[in-house]
């Protein structure tokens, strides 16, 4: 068929489901190659050593109810989560009194249930809680950090700052988590450093203490989890980043230039399509996925935030991704597919959020690529829905494509360019004409007599085997 496509069943489905279909599948093997990136590129795993830390929960009489429930379970999902042979935890509460109801030695199912038998009452003796804690820390360890829940003030503000700064003195980190009603100008000096601070809200806890985890651990936008790596600078994570967006990028780009070339009946895809496509998806993938990361790496740690970032990020890339299409697109208006774009990619972080507490973080990013690609893919075939006249070319008699009439002629013709393409077997000339559509008035331009004849609304002609018929609304 020299490359040329004929009628498929699957082109007949509405426009944005076989843009949304093809995007979606482009977009997984995007992910799935983007993969093997991530692997090549990730900061060598630290060694392992020792890392003794002591949970100071905040037993307290206003923690009574709802606030100690969900405290308790996010406590002992962080322990899990950390558990190993070179993690030890400890947990001390404070309520009427500091007492250590874990310590290094006890074994995981001691320790939640003696984090369940937790009751409240009393104030909030902090000082003497993290006096305590610094008593149970060994001498072998060769990392040292207290975490801190508290959701009021301390009984002895002056203390709790003291015996904080006995914490550091035993180069032991302290980082904090803390209500709406803590006082976290205090805790901010209590950590020395307001970053190591995380605020969190009845419902939000377990969000919070994994908040926590990224005072240790490096995660990026596209993980969920935390694991430990050595150090490296923002600047190479977002590249990094940017390198795996770039082939999700060029995956929804190519599927959608497919997908509107099927629609089009024209070839496949182009070598000059390929490589428009592959410089401007490294240029979207790079700011989409570099800002995204940039962003992440610099707001302040804050579980909404947090998601919100991820969200913004993701909204990026659809955005401009929205944009890169309107190029192969005919009269695709540029602003419009932006904010249709930057929808799909909000929707697709929300998807990726989702699947990230259910699954690990590769099936989580191939479920989040699925939902990008056919979120923008659906979008964008949305989009080309609001127009003021149009074409619908008729391939056969259950078989036709609509193509936008604007700012952008269309070409009619033999010619791999050609938007209405006339196959070259039956010697069409490559450009037999243009329809444009300026100030209202729709024109064929005839390349072979030089003649323009103005087209209204409802006129059909027959070239060959195929019919156009004109269709515009009535102006207000």
């Amino acid at each position: 068929m020299n490359g040329r496509i004929n009628t498929f069943k699957m082109i007949s489905l509405p426009k944005p489901l076989l843009f949304g279909s093809f995007a979606a599948v482009g977009c997984l093997i995007g992910a799935i190659v983007g993969e093997a990136l991530l692997n090549v590129t990730q900061a060598p795993a630290l060694p392992p050593v020792s890392h003794e830390l002591i949970l100071l929960i905040d037993s307290s009489g206003s923690m009574e109810g709802k606030k100690l429930e969900e405290v308790k379970l996010a406590a002992i999902k962080f322990i899990k989560r950390r558990q190993s042979s070179f993690n030890n935890f400890g947990v001390i509460s404070f309520g009427n009194v500091a007492s250590e109801i874990a310590n290094f030695n006890t074994d995981l199912i001691s320790m939640e249930e003696k984090i369940n038998n937790l009751k409240s009452g009393g104030g909030t003796p902090m000082a003497q809680a993290l006096k305590l804690a610094i008593s149970k820390f060994s001498s072998n360890s060769e990392l040292k950090s207290i975490l801190i829940f508290t959701d009021g003030k301390p009984n002895e503000e002056e203390a709790s700052k003291v015996a904080a700064e006995l914490v550091r003195k035993a180069n032991i980190n302290i980082v904090a988590v803390a209500t709406d009603d803590a006082d976290t100008l205090l805790l901010n000096k209590v950590t020395a450093d307001p970053l190591l601070v995380f605020s969190t809200s009845l419902g939000n806890f377990d969000s919070a203490f994994q908040l926590a985890e990224k005072a240790i651990y490096e995660r990026d936008i596209i993980t969920s989890s935390p694991i430990a790596v050595a150090e490296s600078s923002l600047f190479l994570t977002s590249l990094r980043i940017g390198g795996w967006t770039i082939l999700l990028a060029l995956g929804i780009a190519l599927a959608l230039i497919i997908s509107q070339n099927l629609y089009l009946r024209r070839r496949y895809l182009t070598v000059s399509e390929f490589l428009m496509a592959v410089v401007s998806c490294i240029i979207i993938g790079l700011i989409a996925g570099g800002v995204g990361q940039l962003l992440y790496g610099l707001i302040p740690e804050n579980p909404n935030l947090d998601i919100f970032s991820r969200i913004i990020a993701w909204s990026i890339l659809g955005a401009l991704l929205g944009r890169g299409v309107a190029f192969f697109i005919p009269n695709l208006k540029a602003i419009p597919v932006m904010i249709s774009g930057g929808i799909g990619g909000a929707i697709a972080a929300s998807g990726f959020l989702s699947a990230a507490y259910i699954f690990a973080d590769i099936p989580a990013r191939f479920l989040g690529a699925i939902i990008l690609g056919f979120a923008i893919g659906v979008m964008v075939g949305i989009t080309e829905y609001v127009k003021k006249a149009w074409l619908i070319v008729h391939w056969g008699p259950k078989d036709s494509s609509i193509i936008n009439l604007g700012d952008e002629s269309i070409l009619v013709g033999s010619s791999n360019k050609a938007h209405v393409y006339l196959p070259k077997s039956q010697n069409f000339p490559a450009e037999m004409g243009t329809i444009t559509f300026v100030e209202g008035e729709i024109s064929f331009h005839n390349n072979a007599t030089g003649k323009k004849q103005v087209l209204r609304d409802g006129n059909k002609w027959n070239i060959g085997t195929v019919m156009i018929e004109v269709r515009a609304l009535e102006e207000e």
